[in-house]
This record gives structure tokens, sequence and C-alpha cells, in this order.
């Protein structure tokens, strides 16, 4: 026997992984991940019963939400990052592979896709692909890996996603671009949209960062099922689950919110205007963590100085949210930071003065029968230097 094989051995089979869950009118609470069913859920060791209908989150403990797919991937219009391959497709959809051994093969609306990717983006790629410097406003935009770019209408990828075939010239027969030259597609944004689903759905990250929501889903402990909104099938092993969060159910994220009242001051004149699902500067809300930095889908970008208040009217049980400097544009830099409940302060350990070395600050308050909640980021002893502030997963929580 082998020494590796040996250790392998006693060492046994891996422990279950442990999740936190955030749910209506109960306190985070930890454990072995058994059940999901009707936006409830189980856990064991501890044991502990989500009602359903009840459920706001699951996360891994002690593990970071992971950066989007760093290799190809496609991007839907819903904001959904898939990691895969796009093999073959008409002028009505793509047959897409994942990457992630999480599904077969699905077929995609071309409606639905916002970019795909044939190649691993460039690091300072912008996160809204109607942004990417190649984009077109009104058309389709084939970027190709030389640095050209082409203009014009995605007919179809050939069976055997060799060929991409691109409409030019409305009227004339459709250019065939070869698939290895492809790096990236930009669709039309006035094109590409999905549809909400009506009620209560899910929203997965997987170990390999990508994003996929479920319009159902259900688990047995051991393996996480669900359907897309475009009806393709997901079975994914629990252990490659890091979060299933749950939207359009008990909570609502201000991100989605308009506030009541909203003031940005600036330093020097100069003044960043508040981000929904982005930091104050455009780029992904990243959070630092002991484990590593978190790659947060919701929540606020903001920057010294902002005054953010919203209307409660009295709907909400709390407010929750992981504060925190940027892990990039925040890492040398201070804020201080106050959150209010009916004009009154509500200290939170940490937040006075907020530091990288300090971030993120966990904050669960109390805003029962609350009418309004005011957020404040103010400038700290460096100024507005290296001053973001990130919001993840700010929510009110009925």
């Amino acid at each position: 026997m082998t020494p590796i094989l040996a250790l392998a051995l006693a060492a046994g089979p891996a422990a279950p992984p442990l999740f936190v869950a955030h749910a209506s009118g109960s306190e985070p609470q930890p454990g072995r991940l058994v059940a999901v069913a009707d936006f409830g859920a189980t856990l064991a060791d501890p044991d502990a019963k989500i009602a359903a209908g009840r459920l706001v989150s699951l996360r891994r403990a002690d593990t970071p939400l992971p950066p989007w797919p760093r290799d190809r991937h496609v991007v839907l219009a819903n904001g959904d990052r898939l990691a895969g391959t796009v093999t073959a497709g008409d002028g009505l959809r793509v047959t897409f592979s994942p990457a992630e051994k999480y599904a077969d093969k699905w077929a995609i609306p071309l409606t639905a896709l916002a970019a795909w990717w044939a190649t691993a983006p460039p690091a300072d790629t912008p996160a809204d692909p109607a942004k990417y410097p190649w984009a077109a406003a009104r058309t389709d935009a084939v970027r190709l890996r030389n640095g050209d770019t082409l203009a014009g209408s995605v007919e179809s990828v050939s069976a055997d996603g060799s060929l991409l075939r691109l409409v030019v010239d409305p009227g004339q027969p459709p250019r065939a671009i070869e698939l290895a030259d492809v790096a990236a597609v930009a669709f039309d944004p006035a094109l590409a949209r999905m549809r909400k689903p009506k009620g209560a759905y899910y929203r997965v990250v997987t170990a390999g960062g990508s994003r996929i929501t479920l319009t159902s889903a259900a688990s047995d402990g051991t393996t996480l099922t669900g359907t897309t909104p475009f009806g393709g099938k997901l079975s994914l092993p629990v252990p490659d689950v890091v979060a299933i969060d749950v939207f359009q159910g008990k909570a609502a994220y201000l991100s989605d919110l308009k506030p009541k009242r909203s003031e940005v001051e600036g330093f020097n004149g100069l003044g960043w205007p508040v981000a929904a699902d982005r930091s104050a500067k455009g780029n992904p809300l990243r959070l630092p963590g002991p484990a590593g930095v978190s790659w947060c889908d919701k929540g606020l970008g903001t920057h010294p100085k902002t005054t953010l208040t919203y209307d409660l009217a009295g709907k909400h049980r709390h407010f929750e949210a992981a504060v925190g400097l940027d892990a990039v544009s925040g890492r040398r830099g201070t804020a201080d930071v106050r959150i209010l409940v009916d004009g009154k302060d509500r200290p939170i350990p940490g937040l006075k003065t907020l530091t990288a070395a300090a971030s993120p600050v966990s904050v669960r308050l109390d805003i029962a029968g609350a009418k309004e909640l005011t957020l404040v980021v103010d400038f700290g002893p460096g100024g507005d230097v290296q001053a973001d502030v990130n919001w993840a997963d700010a929510r009110l929580v009925e």
C-alpha cells in the first residue's frame, strides 16, 4: 500500500460541508445540510428546521464566494454566469455544455444571452457586457483573438462547433468565422432579456464560480437538483455548492430598492454615486475575509460621504449585511460607518472606524416596527483615499 493511499484510508471520507442558514424569524443557524425543499431547509449537527417559505440563504461556513468563471463561459441577461462551452446553435438557441459536471447539455435561448466567452476574459473586463469597450449598441459584436471586432447578427454555430456564422450585411450570405479565431461575443443588449420568475426562486453559486438561477430546487443532503428558467436540468453534488440564495421571498435587497433619500457629498467636489450590485468604482463587490476574498453578487457599493435612507414602513424584522472596505479599492483606506434606525444611532462594533484589517463586519439589527433605516459612510482619518465601502447582501428580512 502506498503511503498516500494509507493516509487517505486513515483519514476516511471527507466530512460533510457545514452551512449557515439565514431565515425569516430565526437567528443564523450552522449545520450540515440534510434537505432543501419548498424554500425551506433542514440541518443537522446541530439539528435545525427552516420552515417552508422562510429560507433566505444557505452559505458554506468559512468558504468565500468564488470569483466568476475565469475561463470559457456565458453571461445571461439576468446576470447568471455559467462556466462551459457553446457547442452548436441556430437563430433561436445555443447548445451549451457545462464545464462543471452538474448537468447535461442545455438549450439556452439566444435572447437570454448577454455575452459568450470562447476564451478566458481579460482581468479588466467590465462586469456588465453592455460596457465591454468593443460591444455594439444595437447589434451583436464578435471579438476576434487578434483584437479585431466584427459587428452583425449571429446566425448560428455549426453542429460540430467549428464555425460561427455572422450576418454582417442584411441580404448577403453570412460570414463564416472559425470558432478557433473567436475570443468572445457580446449580444445586442436591446434583444438580451430574461423574465424574472413570478414567485420566489433560487440562485446557486458553485465552487467553480458559476451563478445559476433555479425556478425550483431540492436536496437530499447529497445532491442538489433543480430546473433553470429555460428548462435546463441541474444535478450538483452538495460539496460543490457554495451558496443557495432565495430571491423574491422573505428578503428584500437594498440594491433592488430605491432609497427615500440619497445624498453624496464627495471630497473636494468629487463624489462617487452609489452602485447597485457593484462597488462604487463599478467593479464586482469584493470583501476580504479570513478564508480569502468573497465575490458578492448582491449589495451596495458606496464611497465617503454617502447617506442613504430607506422607507421601512414597519414591514421588516431585521436588517442584515456584511460591511467592509473593498478588497481591491479599499485595501489601505478607512471609513466611518454608522447605521441609524428611525434617526437613532445603532452602534455596531468595528464600524465606527472601518479598516481593511477589520473587514468585513457582520451586521444584524432588529428593525421590527421601524419606519426608516439610514446608512452613513463618512470620511475616516485617511479622507476618501482607498475608502470604497461595500454592503454585501444588504437586505431587509421579514
